[in-house]
């Protein structure tokens, strides 16, 4: 029996909780919890478990999306991983010039777009997003178990006991064009995922929150939350995707 099936199917103390603050490798590493983009893959490329839960790095490659996140969320890890290719960046604090190449290269327009994104972000009045992103517990590992057997993880971009913020970039950020990206890439079941994650470590259920920024000018903020009923869908999905993955795990074991 592989460590992944025994560890998903043996679980541990049903509704243990805790959080771990650690680097995002380490997350992705750690594979005795089961995230949200393994039943995804699991659910949208027919992979088998052991293959949906292999650990998938970030690209290499400078990402606006994940720049963002960092620039928002992580400071540090952005000053870490991301050059600034723009005038007057200062670059004084590298310890040599193998340790650019080891960075993801950001143009100036780039870092243009991205200022741009993050203001737009952090002076978004509907609802209270700069508060939140203040205030609430940003890029914070939860691990959980379930009653099931079950050993479920998640890393919000930022919660707090009455909120849940998933940062999203889009091109079109229009309420039918995301409703579109929501389903394709299956952002619902990680919100329910997340949802059940914050509840278990806080005892409250907090509300869910896209806030989707246009990746290309005017580079506009626009806030979404599910609704009760696609929230319920989403709770529907979640159950039954992870039923088949245990069921999975459990032939394949």
């Amino acid at each position: 029996m592989s460590g992944v099936v025994a560890a998903a199917l043996q679980g541990s103390m049903p509704g243990e909780c805790f959080t771990r603050r650690e680097p995002l490798a380490k997350y992705l590493a750690c594979a005795d919890y089961i995230s949200s983009s393994a039943l995804r893959r699991f659910q949208r490329h027919g992979m088998t478990p052991e293959l949906a839960t292999v650990s998938q790095p970030p690209p290499r490659g400078a990402s606006l999306g994940d720049a963002l996140h960092a620039m928002l969320l992580e400071p540090d890890r952005f000053e870490e991983n991301f050059v600034q290719a723009a005038p007057g960046t200062p670059v004084a604090r590298l310890r040599g010039p193998e340790e650019l190449f080891e960075r993801a290269w950001l143009s100036a327009r780039e870092c243009e777009a991205l200022r741009a994104m993050a203001r737009g972000v952090r002076e978004c009045t509907r609802p209270r997003i700069s508060g939140w992103l203040e205030h609430g517990a940003k890029e914070l590992s939860l691990y959980w178990s379930d009653a099931g057997g079950g050993r479920w993880k998640g890393r919000p971009d930022c919660f707090t006991e009455e909120v849940i913020l998933e940062l999203k970039t889009a091109s079109d950020i229009r309420p039918q064009r995301f409703a579109r990206a929501r389903e394709r890439f299956g952002y619902d079941l990680q919100a329910a995922l997340y949802l059940e994650g914050v509840e278990r470590l806080t005892g409250t259920r907090p509300r869910f929150l896209y806030v989707v920024v246009e990746s290309v000018r005017p580079h506009a903020v626009w806030v979404q939350e599910p609704s009760p009923e696609e929230l319920a869908r989403a709770r529907l999905s979640l159950q039954a995707v992870r039923a088949r993955f245990l069921a999975a795990l459990g032939a394949g074991a």
